[in-house]
């Protein structure tokens, strides 16, 4: 049900096939809790059906026909659907507040999937890199993305479109600050190799 998109099923599957394997690693490590957080593995196809939404949406907005998309772009791409489609939730209520695990499962995964886009790792095993993590998770919990809200609405209310139906959307412009500011984090993290290094 793709239609004329710009992109094409397989390469939407192998997207979802990779955020859902490292979703699964994160809880396996137990990076997000896996006795206090659920992982709908159903919302991962539309992790990375919105990701092909707004890059869309962004192509048309700031780069010219031809031109690809740069790794700390798609990492600040991915990571705003992520945490704007929220496929991890806490199993159990009322949840620690003080509970970064829990409280920030998406943010988290958003980050490490971002950071993997870019082959980088990081460790918050300073507190200078945990005071960095957490203001950027808190980066990553406040960044709008609302372009994808039509696609959104759609797949709550259960009807399904074709995504080219969506093509013609642009980026919104209350989201424009929101990823540049991530996208300018990202750039910083794949070029400043001294902010990530143990």
């Amino acid at each position: 049900m793709n239609d004329n998109f710009y992109v094409s099923q397989s390469t939407i599957s192998e997207r979802a096939d990779l955020l859902l394997e490292h979703a699964r690693d994160l809880l396996s490590w137990n990076s997000i809790p896996k006795d206090q957080v659920v992982l709908a593995e159903h919302r991962i196809r539309l992790v990375a059906e919105g990701y092909f939404l707004l890059n869309r949406a962004y192509k048309d907005w700031r780069m010219p026909d031809g031109h690809y998309t740069e790794l700390p772009k798609i990492a600040a791409l991915q990571s705003v659907v992520i945490a704007r489609i929220q496929p991890f939730f806490p199993s159990k209520f009322p949840v620690d507040e003080a509970d970064v695990g829990i409280i920030k499962c998406n943010e988290i995964f958003a980050f490490s999937y971002g950071m993997g886009i870019l082959e980088k790792t990081f460790t918050p095993d300073t507190p200078e890199k945990i005071d960095f993590w957490l203001r950027l998770l808190d980066v990553i919990t406040s960044s709008s993305c609302e372009t994808i809200d039509p696609y959104i609405t759609d797949k709550k209310l259960q009807i399904n479109r074709p995504l080219s139906e969506y093509s013609t959307n642009t980026v919104l412009e209350r989201d424009k600050p929101a990823l540049n500011s991530l996208m300018c984090i990202f750039e910083l993290l794949s070029e400043k190799a001294e902010i990530i290094r143990s």
